[in-house]
């Protein structure tokens, strides 16, 4: 019988000789970002849709959703003079969560779930941007 741990692992030993064992290491993980997009929001206003409002970073992953809650501690960051450059805009306000913090992320039943408007225009200058490689085709007889 293998003997486990307390997470229902197997117990490993450390030996004396090979390498070090490689497996089941924790990643370290990164602090949640909440900024909200002011311009989809007067998007909605006007047009009477019901994008999400509300972006969550962590790490490189963005989500979009109607509404957030934050089970934990949070951080309220405005820094005028130093936007986040990891928004669109560069924001100027957001809401910083320590990654043990549980986000609980909500939607509207009746919401649209399509990308909000700036993401979708930021989206469409990148595609306009990048140069597509033509090759020429052999002409068919």
């Amino acid at each position: 019988m293998i003997p486990l741990n307390h997470r229902g692992m197997p117990e490993i030993k450390s030996g004396s000789r090979g390498p070090e064992g490689t497996w089941n290491k924790l990643r370290p993980k990164a602090k949640t970002i909440v900024h909200v997009l002011r311009k989809t929001i007067d998007y909605n206003r006007d047009n009477k849709t019901s994008h999400p409002v509300v972006a969550v970073k962590v790490g490189y992953k963005k989500d979009y959703c109607h509404a957030l809650k934050i089970n934990g501690p949070c951080q309220i960051i405005y820094q005028p003079h130093q936007p986040n450059k990891s928004q669109v805009g560069g924001a100027r306000l957001w809401i910083e969560v320590e990654p043990e913090v549980l986000v609980e992320r909500k939607y509207f039943s009746n919401g649209d779930y399509s990308p909000p408007l700036e993401v979708v225009q930021q989206r469409s200058k990148i595609q306009k941007k990048s140069p597509r490689l033509k090759t020429k085709r052999k002409p068919t007889r």
